[in-house]
């Protein structure tokens, strides 16, 4: 039976002196670029939502077995120095060219998103505006899909109440896309808008037939429990969707990557016991996921012998998850795969105190 194995773990990136410093580095988002070199953007800041933060990218030249800090995204001109950089996600251009996604934030619910372009992961040009019209709002849902045609999809979302096409007490899952490779993009419009259960999250990989699987972080909003990951596909770059639909596993933020092999992989956040990170695989092109033989990657309790903040259980919870989400000591994974079959995932975790961004190689075995 299809399964998959962990080959080895590495850190991204750890504060060494956090005795001395504070530093909470989370909330990864990993590409690999057309010559293997693996990318990671990922938030710095001196706490989890504080205003220092930066936008900040890693890079990997050996399959994510050791990382350097290559440093933030180029400044937004015109932003106040103070304004926090969230980061997105990449997307991958049909030239070459990668493309890195922040937001600043000028206030609540106010962010200005942005893209910048390299070739290697270390220059970038100069940021690029993104206009979220008609919507005020957009928040980034990390990494893009590419269709065979070279057209991008970039997910995001925004909660409701902040405009017309989203009355208060929804969610809605949010898409635009570019057919030049990122330098001009279409009106932002909803793939869903949802009130209960809220379809959370939205993450989206390109299917080896050219259509685009979507997934998310499902919550029944009116008993407050978390649901399993939902599915959705679009057929027509992203311009319609399928109803969403039980993906049959259990997570909260979810990414996905179609495999070279067919499969495709989902990592999950999983807080419920065992807490921690788990992959699991489906046969069917996102359909279904075989959560009976998923894998963990990463685990609360074993992080606990090596010191783990005790209270990573009580702050882990599933309820009340608008709140909660603010007090999360691990989670959002993100995943990608290398020419040569290896899967690598990205996510941060809390360990001795310590939140920061570890990195997870895998690979598929018959």
């Amino acid at each position: 039976m299809p399964h998959l194995e962990v080959l080895d773990h590495s850190t991204i990136y750890r504060n060494s002196l956090p005795s001395t410093v504070s530093e909470y580095v989370a909330f990864p988002s990993i590409c690999t670029l057309p010559d293997d070199t693996l990318l990671c953007l990922c938030r710095h800041g001196s706490a989890r939502e504080s205003d220092d933060a930066l936008a900040t990218v890693h890079r990997s030249i050996d399959g994510g077995r050791t990382w350097n800090c290559i440093g933030p995204l180029p400044n937004l001109p015109n932003q106040d120095s103070g304004s926090p950089r969230s980061p997105g996600g990449f997307g991958v251009t049909q030239e070459g060219d990668v493309l890195a996604w922040a937001a600043c934030e000028s206030g609540e619910d106010e962010r200005t998103i942005f893209s910048v372009r390299s070739r290697d992961g270390i220059q970038w040009t100069d940021p690029t505006l993104f206009d979220i019209a008609p919507y005020p709002v957009f928040y980034l849902c990390m990494n893009l899909a590419r269709l065979p045609d070279g057209t991008l999809i970039l997910p995001g979302e925004a909660p409701g109440g902040k405009c017309p096409e989203v009355p208060d007490d929804h969610w809605a899952g949010l898409v635009s896309r570019s057919n030049d490779s990122g330098r001009t993009w279409e009106p932002v419009q909803a793939a869903h808008v949802s009130r209960n259960p809220f379809y959370m999250d939205l993450r989206v990989t390109t299917l080896a037939d050219g259509r685009i699987l979507g997934v998310y972080w499902t919550h029944d909003m009116e008993n407050d429990r978390g649901l399993n990951v939902h599915t959705t596909f679009s057929a027509d770059a992203g311009r319609t969707w399928t109803e969403p639909q039980d993906a049959g596993f259990w997570g909260q933020v979810t990414d996905v990557c179609a495999l070279q092999s067919g499969r495709v992989i989902a990592v999950t956040n999983h807080r419920r016991d065992p807490l921690g990170i788990r992959a699991v695989l489906s046969e069917d092109g996102g359909r279904s996921f075989d959560e009976t033989n998923h894998l963990e990657l990463w685990g609360v309790v074993p992080a606990q012998v090596r010191s783990a903040p005790v209270l990573a259980p009580k702050r882990d919870v599933v309820e009340n998850v608008m709140h909660s989400y603010h007090h999360f000591t691990f989670g959002t994974p993100s995943v990608t795969q290398m020419s040569d079959g290896t899967i690598v995932a990205a996510f941060y975790v809390t360990e001795e105190s310590v939140t920061y961004v570890r990195c997870c190689r895998l690979t598929e075995r018959d």
